[in-house]
C-alpha cells in the first residue's frame, strides 16, 4: 500500500510542477485496482483540464460523474470542458445534477448564469446571479466585465 501512496504523491508532485505527462506516467504505473479510485481519476481530469484537452476531459469527467454523483469536482471541471466546447446546453443539464455542496458555490451559480445567458435564459441567467452575488459579492466586478453576459445586461 506504502507503493501506491508513495506513487500518487510522486504523481501529485509531477503535477503540482506543471509536468503533466510524468504525472500521467505516474499515474499508470498504480495497479489496476488503484487506477479507478476517484482521486486517481481527479487528478486524470485535472491533467486533462490543465493541458487543455476538452474532449478527453468531457469523456473521462462524464463517466466519473455517473459513477461518483456526490464528487463536485467531477461535476465542475466537466462543466467547464463543456463551457470550453460551448456546449452549454449539456453544460448546463449536468450542473442541475450536481451535489449539493457544489450548488452551495457561487463559481457553480456563476456557470449556471454563464450558460443560461449564452442559451438565451434570461430569467434563469438573473436567478443565477443572484445566488452568486449572494455568496460572494466579489463576482459582480467579474461578471460586468464578461463578455458572455453582454446580450443579459443589454436585455434590462
Amino acid at each position: 500500500m506504502s507503493e501506491t501512496n508513495d506513487t500518487f504523491e510522486a504523481a501529485e508532485g509531477f503535477f503540482e510542477l506543471g509536468l503533466f505527462a510524468d504525472a500521467w506516467e505516474e499515474l499508470d504505473k498504480l495497479q489496476v485496482a488503484d487506477r479507478i479510485h476517484p482521486s486517481v481519476m481527479q487528478m486524470r481530469l485535472d491533467i486533462l483540464l490543465a493541458l487543455e484537452r476538452w474532449e478527453d476531459a468531457v469523456a473521462l469527467g462524464t463517466g466519473c460523474c455517473k459513477t461518483w454523483k456526490d464528487h463536485k469536482k467531477f461535476f465542475s471541471g466537466t462543466a467547464k470542458a463543456l463551457i470550453k466546447l460551448g456546449d452549454h446546453g449539456t453544460a448546463l443539464v449536468l450542473l442541475r445534477m450536481a451535489p449539493a455542496d457544489l450548488q452551495a458555490q457561487a463559481d457553480y451559480h456563476y456557470m449556471m448564469a454563464r450558460c443560461a445567458a449564452l442559451l438565451g435564459l434570461s430569467c434563469e441567467a438573473r436567478l443565477s446571479l443572484r445566488e452568486c452575488f449572494n455568496r460572494q459579492k466579489s463576482y459582480r466586478e467579474k461578471c460586468l466585465d464578461d463578455p458572455d453576459f453582454k446580450a443579459l445586461w443589454e436585455s434590462f
